[in-house]
Parts: C-alpha cells; sequence; structure tokens
C-alpha cells in the first residue's frame, strides 16, 4: 500500500510536469529564455529553457497536494526561491558565473544557519575511527551544497544528460529513505524524481523526438544540485543517518568525478575553474564519435554501477577508508581520461 501511495504521487508530479513544460513554451520565447546554438553548443536550434521552472513548479504544487509544503523548514523554502530567481536571471541574461557562485553562497548559508541538516562527519575515511567536523560543520556543508549545484550544472551538456543523472541518485536515495522508514522524505524525494522524469519526456532524445524541445537551463541545473544535496546531507550528514557519507558521494559518483577532474585539470592549465570548455567527459565521448543517446545511456549505466555498489559496500559494511581511498583512485582516472 506504501509503494502504491508514493508512486501515485510520483506519477501525479510526472504528468504536471509535462503539462508545466507545455503550458511554458509560449512565454520562454516572448520573453527569451530560450538557448541559441552557438560557441561550444551542440544543439541544432533555439530551444526554451524553462525545464528547472517545469519541475520546480511541478514540485510545488504537488508538495502541496500532498500536505507536505508546511514540513519543510522556512529557510530552505528561502533557499530554493533565491536558487530559483537566479537561475532563471541566468538563463535569461547569462549574469555570469560571479553572481552565480554568490547566490549559490546565500543559498547555501540560508540551509546551513535555518536548518539542522548539516554535514556532521566524515566517517571512518582515513581509518582513524570517524572523522567529526565540530565547528568546520557549517563551512564543510556550505562547500558540500555549492559543490552540487556546479556539479550539476556542469553535467548539463548533452540532451537528456543532467536529467539522467539526478533521477538516478533521486530514486537511490527515496529507496534508502523509504526503507528507514523515513516516509515524509522518501515521498518528498519520489515527487522530485517524478518531476524530473515528466521533464525527461520532453528531453531526452528517441526515434520520435531527434532533438531535445527544452533543456533544464541554469534554473533546473542549480535548483535539482541544491535539492540533491539538502537529501544526500540529510541522509548521510547526521549521526544516526542511514547512509555513511562516503556511501553518498558513490551515489553521486559520475557529476562529482566530472566536476572535480574538469576543475582540477581547468586550474592546472591555470585558467578559471568556472569557466566553461569541452573537457568534460560527455564532449569527450561526442567528439570520440558516439551519439548524443550513446553518451546518455553510457554514462547513465556507470551512474546505475556507482550506485549499486555504493549501496552494496553499505549492505556489507566495507570499511570506509577503503571505499575512500578507491573514490580518490576513480578520480585520478578520470582526471586522465
Amino acid at each position: 500500500m506504501t509503494s502504491v501511495f508514493v508512486y501515485s504521487w510520483a506519477g501525479l508530479a510526472a504528468l504536471l510536469s509535462a503539462i508545466f513544460v507545455v503550458v511554458l513554451l509560449e512565454p520562454a520565447r516572448r520573453f527569451d529564455l530560450i538557448d541559441h546554438p552557438v560557441g561550444r553548443k551542440n544543439h541544432g536550434a533555439p530551444t526554451p529553457l524553462v525545464g528547472g521552472l517545469a519541475i520546480f513548479l511541478s514540485m510545488l504544487v504537488t508538495l502541496g497536494l500532498a500536505g507536505l509544503l508546511g514540513g519543510q523548514s522556512s529557510s530552505l523554502w528561502l533557499a530554493i526561491f533565491a536558487t530559483v530567481a537566479i537561475g532563471v536571471a541566468d538563463d535569461a541574461h547569462e549574469i555570469g558565473y560571479r553572481s552565480k557562485f554568490f547566490a549559490q553562497l546565500i543559498a547555501a548559508l540560508l540551509i546551513v544557519s535555518g536548518t539542522t541538516i548539516h554535514v556532521l562527519h566524515f566517517g571512518d575515511i582515513f581509518a582513524v575511527g570517524d572523522f567529526p567536523l565540530d565547528k568546520w560543520s557549517y563551512l564543510v556543508t556550505v562547500i558540500a551544497i555549492i559543490g552540487l549545484m556546479n556539479a550539476i550544472n556542469m553535467i548539463d551538456g548533452v540532451d537528456g544528460l543532467a536529467g539522467t543523472q539526478v533521477l538516478i541518485p533521486l530514486l537511490v536515495f527515496a529507496w534508502v529513505a523509504l526503507g528507514s522508514g523515513d516516509l515524509a522524505s522518501g515521498l518528498e524525494i519520489m515527487i522530485l524524481a517524478g518531476a524530473v522524469a515528466g521533464f525527461l519526456i520532453f528531453n531526452l532524445r528517441s526515434p520520435w523526438q531527434r532533438q531535445a524541445r527544452i533543456f533544464l537551463g541554469d534554473t533546473g541545473g542549480l535548483l535539482l544540485g541544491l535539492l540533491l544535496a539538502w537529501y544526500s546531507i540529510k541522509l548521510a550528514g547526521g549521526e544516526k543517518a542511514p547512509l555513511r557519507p562516503i556511501t553518498a558521494v558513490w551515489i553521486l559518483a559520475v557529476p562529482l568525478l566530472d566536476m572535480g577532474a574538469v576543475m582540477l585539470l581547468r586550474m592546472r592549465q591555470r585558467k578559471s575553474p568556472f569557466q566553461p570548455d569541452r573537457q568534460h567527459l560527455h564532449y569527450i565521448l561526442l567528439d570520440a564519435g558516439y551519439s548524443t543517446s550513446q553518451v546518455v545511456l553510457m554514462m547513465g549505466t556507470v551512474a546505475v554501477a556507482f550506485a549499486t555498489v555504493a549501496l552494496l559496500c553499505e549492505t556489507r559494511q566495507v570499511p570506509e577508508f577503503v571505499m575512500f581511498g578507491a573514490f580518490l583512485g576513480l578520480l585520478l582516472v578520470y582526471w586522465r581520461v
């Protein structure tokens, strides 16, 4: 009965997301929320940037109908609205990475100052027992939130990629939350996953859709990164959380590895780590001759594999320092690809 209840709300979120996509197409053209194919971008036609707005509105309406809006901290909602506002501004006018970073910082500070969702420890990643953060907890939480917001925004480079890389960890986190008895969080995550799935109908390439009809935009990338950070910290950052911190890192491995490797490479080249370029893995695969659909499928398969490894390691209580060392090794390999 619980699963039917949860899936019903997720299905409603998907339906509403698809409806909002259709409704927002005309306003997108009117207010120039359009991504034009210039520079490193490889899409063939101007494409509306309102996928993130559709996901946000679907989530908002579905949570309201499910009676879950009041269960969230006002600080989290302020952070969400600030993120959506700066995302829309950037999608319309490209305000620059400094302004976006400042908005991300504000959103992260709202969460750490107004909620109890913080990264309290790193776990036993150094084989000397749990590594408590104490007074550094706020700073690490801010870095984690901003890092994941950028990771999702950076991986949004080809049709369907960011959506699938968000949907996979959301489904895993929902399964963990429901399995631990946290019905409210599990339902919230499934509603968000449903909204993302509704967006993907218009964003994934298929035999009947050769190009994405709508893009996530910075609004969607930043919002989904913020919410992924929120739920990953909620499920893995506390003392009695159902997941260990390094397990959550593995569940989010593909976007985190991509961001980490690219930023390290840019700094080695004496460039800004936030300067856009074509050094991301999805661009490398495209330049190697793989199609967009093949790239999304390959990277999605890797994401599922990493999440599966993470859950197996969690179940079998593989030492955290082993998982941490393996992740650093993956980062080194990823950096050298």
